[in-house]
């Protein structure tokens, strides 16, 4: 059994210091003992440049519990912003505006795709009917923390058992841009022309148009759901969240839950090394089979693996299925100090 789990302080003071005794350590994640996947980044080891200006650069972070701002947590430029949920840490409408102010600062990534998580009391309505006294002192209206969410704006996607696109095309697009008419502000017309005409003669200008190669996007779902931990949000018994895992459609690319998979990321070390993963998840994997699989929750299990499927038959032989990469961005530790970086992916044109 797990020792029960205890929420953050609500006066959280963040500390910015190394990690000093093995209690808040996560398992030497800041030293793999096997590479990392082709294009997979932990921060501060990021290229400056992505392998090209029609890729997609995703910086993903999980159960940051309010402890997190533009001041005293760093996330890179990036395209896309994945948060795999447990973004306050009771679940109030304040810590809710809150989280969504910091995610509005980051100007400098246009889409930002979050999840909920067991921390989110408020935002499962049914759980919250019956138990919100054991987290609030006054009941909080429901309806309004869900549609702070969904009207955030700014970029901000929530997703509750959904899917959504990511328009490389569109997005990369758009930045380019607004890149381009930064870049002309204080300069005179004659500067201007002069510049574009020798752009034009270079044949640079087709070569840095990002929308090159670009024609589907990448297919992303969103879920909160994990196996039963204690009495918090978006929980399931064990054995019963094969329906939940049903809706993953079989098409996604990037799959974003709270809890992980049985076997990645999950090992709670206080607990005999249990397993805190979802079994049943792993079996649908198994049959999604997506690019990468983005979550958190056990915050001892931050950093990356990856899954190796077999190949699957075809007419003519057999054909190679690309690996899933399993993504443990959680960015608190387990005494909810948020020492873990962001994990970054850069995605190729799709």
């Amino acid at each position: 059994m797990f020792s029960k789990p205890r929420p953050p302080p609500q006066n959280f003071r963040v500390i910015h210091q190394p990690v000093q005794d093995d209690k808040d350590t996560n398992m030497d994640v800041d030293k793999p003992t096997t590479p990392l996947p082709p294009n997979v980044y932990m921060v501060p080891n990021v290229p400056v440049e992505k392998p090209g200006p029609n890729w997609l650069r995703m910086v993903c972070i999980s159960d940051t519990h309010n402890t997190t701002d533009i001041n005293n947590y760093s996330i890179p430029e990036a395209d896309v912003l994945i948060h795999a949920g447990d973004f306050t840490k009771m679940g109030t409408t304040a810590q809710i505006d809150q989280f969504i102010c910091w995610m509005k600062s980051l100007t400098n990534i246009p889409l930002k795709i979050i999840i909920a998580g067991n921390h989110e009391v408020t935002l499962e309505k049914e759980f919250y009917e019956t138990n919100w006294s054991k987290f609030h002192p006054a009941k909080e209206d429901q309806d309004a923390a869900v549609n702070m969410l969904r009207t955030a704006g700014h970029g901000i996607v929530y997703l509750d058992n959904e899917s959504c696109n990511i328009d490389g095309a569109k997005i990369l697009y758009k930045k380019w841009r607004k890149n381009e008419k930064q870049n002309m502000k204080g300069k005179t017309l004659q500067q201007i022309h002069a510049e574009g005409a020798a752009a034009a003669t270079a044949s640079e200008t087709a070569a840095v148009d990002p929308r090159q190669d670009w024609i589907e996007g990448y297919k992303v779902w969103g879920s909160p759901w994990q196996p039963e931990f204690f009495n918090w949000a978006f929980n399931e018994e064990r054995g019963k969240l094969h329906e939940i895992w049903k809706l993953i459609p079989t098409d996604t690319d990037i799959l974003i839950t709270h809890g992980p998979p049985e076997g990645h990321g999950d090992i709670v070390p206080e607990n005999n090394n249990l397993h805190a993963g979802c079994s049943e998840l792993l079996a649908r994997l198994k049959d999604v089979k997506p690019l990468y699989h983005i979550f958190g929750h056990i915050h001892q299990g931050y950093g990356v693996s990856q899954i190796e499927w077999p190949p699957e038959p075809t007419i003519d032989g057999h054909q190679l299925v690309s690996p899933t990469v399993c993504i443990n961005a959680s960015t608190c530790t387990v005494r909810y100090r948020p020492l873990n970086s962001p994990i970054v992916v850069d995605l190729p044109p799709k």
